[in-house]
């Protein structure tokens, strides 16, 4: 891949370009620094529904013609909410590009929310909603970030609440979008082989007009959460199983490190060492020796200005204390020691894991517009890889660490899980790592 193009219209609109001259395909996208995070208890899940609604007509375009136009070109159109970023983007023909950014721009810029479509659309998410609450799964990821972040709006689920989502209205909507969708929020960025000067005329010249926040003044950068490291659990009575997630907190040693991306390589090198594969610690262990699951994971996830090592599994309510007893010896053994075989094999996973990703046209594009949101500019890859081969145990060894003198967040749903059960099952999961 070619070095990153930035650049910033006059308006605080960024353009970013990432040339990938070897592939026939491009991937065009308008991400927003907007979501969930930005919501409160009474709005939350708006952030979601506009991003359904966008799709469902502009001044120019009815629902039905947004959708053939994209699939006349045989181009995948779609958009997703997280925590601090709302994203809409098209992949196809490098050759379509230009007209990929017009049919974004219209869905971004021109959206009108018809109020019958709203009627509908609103029946749709009020439906996925309830289908993620009857999840045991998804319940104990939205059960997660409660147990990390508690009452803050980041521990509210994207998706909304029922309550929420029923009674939205357009006007709703038209004030999110004044308020967020603006320029100094957003990103329109490009990703694979496509004439780069074209797109960064175009680009200036249909986002110039996109308006400023209303007082103008220059959007801070976003401050972390407080984290909580509480436990929760809900019981399911139609599973057999108990789905699991425990999270540590993640976060430089001082506020400089913020914009600088080695620590996060460094806690992703963790978090593979620990845990990323079936000869990592963590699977070997739980699965292979003892039997106490057949899935089991460790990664990171992270936002702008907020980063947490998770690990998961799905095992049967016998079998859980035990779990959970051997995930925490196993911590407490990474803080003390990393084996170097096994820092070389999660170097060598986490750096094929880039180049893969740096193959794919999307995936490219979304961990740029990830960096820029949270650092400013994107790495370059050849930079990246020479970062995680220069990491070294005692910085992977700090990661665990740091993360220990934290209590874990649990969370826990399934047959038997309660709220009671899953903070007996933290305080000994806390004895296993001291």
């Amino acid at each position: 891949m070619n070095a990153p193009i930035v650049h910033t219209l006059p308006n605080g609109v960024r353009l970013l370009a990432l040339p990938l001259p070897h592939v026939q395909s491009a991937s065009v996208g308008v991400f927003l620094r907007v979501g969930s995070r930005d919501e409160t208890p009474d709005t939350n899940g708006i952030s979601h529904v506009l991003e359904h609604m966008a799709f469902k007509g502009t001044s120019q375009r009815s629902v039905q013609e947004i959708n053939l136009d994209a699939e006349r070109l045989g181009a995948d159109v779609n958009a997703f909410t997280s925590k601090d970023t709302t994203g809409y983007f098209m992949t196809g023909l490098g050759r379509h590009a230009d007209r990929f950014l017009r049919m974004i721009a219209d869905i971004v810029l021109d959206s009108t929310f018809p109020p019958t479509e709203l009627a509908r659309e609103l029946e749709v998410i009020r439906q996925e909603a309830i289908e993620y609450d009857e999840d045991p799964q998804e319940s104990s990821s939205e059960l997660l970030d409660r147990a990390i972040w508690g009452a803050h709006p980041m521990g509210m689920p994207v998706i909304g609440t029922v309550k929420n989502i029923e009674r939205f209205t357009r006007e709703d909507l038209v004030a999110h979008v004044a308020s967020h969708y603006v320029a100094e929020k957003t990103v329109v960025a490009a990703a694979g082989n496509f004439e780069v000067d074209a797109f960064l005329a175009l680009a200036g010249e249909l986002f110039a007009g996109m308006p400023r926040s209303a007082d103008g003044v220059p959007v801070a950068p976003a401050l972390p959460a407080g984290y909580v490291g509480s436990a929760m659990g809900r019981r399911f009575t139609q599973v057999s199983q108990v789905f699991v997630n425990l999270a540590y907190p993640l976060a430089p040693a001082t506020p400089e490190e913020l914009r600088q991306p080695r620590w996060r390589l460094t806690a992703s090198l963790a978090a593979t060492l620990f845990g990323g594969g079936m000869s990592a610690p963590l699977v070997d262990t739980v699965r292979e020796r003892m039997g106490l699951a057949y899935n089991t994971h460790a990664s990171t996830e992270s936002g702008d200005a907020w980063s947490n090592f998770v690990v998961n599994a799905v095992t049967t309510p016998d079998k859980l204390e035990q779990l959970l007893a051997a995930t925490g010896g196993l911590l407490r053994q990474h803080a003390q020691e990393t084996d170097l075989v096994h820092l070389e094999r999660a170097k060598n996973q986490l750096t094929v894991s880039r180049v893969r990703s740096s193959e794919r046209t999307y995936a490219t594009m979304e961990r740029a517009v990830e960096e820029l949101f949270a650092r400013g500019t994107a790495t370059p890859l050849q930079e990246t890889i020479a970062m995680i081969e220069d990491i070294t145990a005692d910085e992977v060894r700090t990661v665990f660490q740091r993360m220990l003198q934290h209590p874990a967040a649990l969370a826990i749903t399934g047959k038997g899980a309660t709220a009671r059960s899953a903070k007996q099952l933290a305080a000994s999961f806390a004895a296993a790592t001291r």
